[in-house]
């Protein structure tokens, strides 16, 4: 009999194989692909640019090519408790979800965030 053994990351939800998690202080568990788009967020603020969105899968060459080779937003949030990087629509989508931390901010009453 075979038995197929699956750990949940804390980051992305995804199951994933025991041999594919880092275990970290505290007790919790990133998958090995969560904590690479953490540092591939962590080089975009060295100014390297990022893949592409971390939510959707865009490309940021596809990216570059939707905006007729014009200037390309990424966006850097702490989502689940590390840093991603996300395009304007996954960004958008995402912002009125945590008016617990944006809602009190500049950022979050130009957005209208509270009422």
């Amino acid at each position: 009999m075979n038995f197929i053994v699956a750990i949940r990351c804390h980051y992305c939800s995804q199951p994933r194989n025991p041999r594919e998690v880092l275990r970290m202080t505290g007790g919790a568990i990133m998958c090995w692909n969560c904590w690479e788009w953490h540092h591939k967020a962590l080089r975009m603020l060295a100014g390297n640019p990022p893949p592409g969105c971390q939510e959707c899968g865009v490309t940021f060459a596809q990216l570059q090519e939707s905006a007729g080779g014009g200037d390309i937003r990424m966006y850097l949030h702490v989502k689940d408790g590390i840093y991603q990087v996300l395009c304007r629509t996954c960004s958008d989508a995402y912002v009125p979800k945590r008016v617990d931390l944006y809602g009190h901010t500049a950022f979050g009453h130009a957005r209208k965030l509270i009422a």
